[in-house]
């Protein structure tokens, strides 16, 4: 759909004039419609800062009036490329249907299966309204049309609510926490160990930001940490906040990520400390232990326990060398 066609479409959404929309722009009433109509028409396109207010005017993301233009299967075809080069979809047959395929697996989609499943449930949900009236099925298709609009914008808004919510929900504890920090990475490793033991699911990952920089990241299931399995259990998440807070004022960017790529929300830690790499490595291996353990017969427990102190012992870097080495 070309950007005129766009901009028309989501103007009669909204149930505005081309006069309505372009004073809402902030154009004069005596200019508002023809700059409107020239737009819709494709004799003019406007400027970045116009499309903008364009966009808040019509209350929809920015994105929902791109220069994306898709006219044709051959479009489609050349769109299709792209997406293979850049995600990795492939395409499956099967059953008379031609799929797309993501790989729910490549964490780095994360952001993109997360939009996906969104759009699924709503799909879903309207595939429950087909036995309603006409009027009715007019009225839920508008509201759909309405929804994608400003569906990334509401996602992110929702995104950040739950990150809020967590951070309300911690803040006491946080605040109230009189335990010393972390001196080591070692320690951050038994802490994450014991919030595991605790009851909270967690996976760690470690990412390039650029190189030889890395980002570290450690996710946690969010209707968890809203909801922790014990009193003890939230002491030692808020620790583990706590700690995250310490290593940005030690001068570590760190930030938090939450998405829902399998329908449930999970917020993800990130430090871009390289080095803290081995935080990951050696939680990945005590979750690999973890997750089996019922398997295993007692001497296998006990040699992972003395090969992951071993580790931990070899592997016992400074917090705050390591934050000072990754600012140089």
């Amino acid at each position: 759909m070309k950007l005129g066609n766009k901009i028309k479409k989501y103007r009669l959404l909204n149930d505005l004039s081309q006069k309505e929309l372009g004073m809402k722009v902030g154009f004069s009433a005596a200019t508002a419609d023809s700059r409107i109509r020239k737009y819709e028409s494709g004799a003019m396109a406007p400027k970045a800062d116009i499309r903008s207010k364009l966009a808040e005017a019509l209350n929809i993301d920015i994105e929902a009036i791109s220069d994306i233009d898709i006219s044709s299967f051959a479009d489609i075809m050349y769109v299709l490329f792209e997406l293979e080069e850049n995600y990795g979809i492939r395409i499956e047959k099967g059953n008379g249907k031609t799929s797309i395929v993501f790989d729910d697996s490549d964490k780095e989609l994360e952001p993109l299966t997360s939009f996906l499943a969104a759009w699924k449930d709503k799909k879903d949900s309207l595939a429950s309204d087909s036995g309603l009236e006409k009027a009715e099925k007019e009225l839920k298709k508008h509201e759909y049309e309405v929804w994608k609009s400003h569906f990334v914008s509401d996602i992110r808004d929702y995104y950040r609510s739950k990150e809020e919510e967590i951070g309300s929900f911690y803040k006491k504890s946080v605040s109230s926490y009189k335990g010393s920090y972390a001196e080591t990475t070692s320690e951050i490793v038994r802490l994450l160990r014991r919030v595991v033991e605790s009851g909270f699911s967690l996976s760690a990952r470690s990412k390039h930001i650029s190189v030889g920089c890395l980002a570290n990241g450690f996710t946690f299931r969010v209707n968890e940490l809203l909801n922790p399995p014990t009193e003890d259990a939230k002491k030692l998440f808020a620790q583990f906040l706590a700690e995250f807070g310490h290593f940005g004022k030690l001068g570590a960017k760190v930030y938090t990520d939450v998405q829902m790529p399998d329908g449930s929300l999970s917020i993800t830690y990130y430090i871009e400390v390289s080095s803290f790499s081995v935080i990951v490595s050696q939680i990945n291996d005590f979750l690999r232990h973890f997750t089996n353990m019922n398997d295993q017969s007692e001497f296998s427990i006990d040699a992972f326990e003395h090969r992951f102190e071993d580790d931990l012992k070899t592997y016992n870097n400074n917090i705050k060398d390591e934050i000072a080495n990754s600012l140089h």
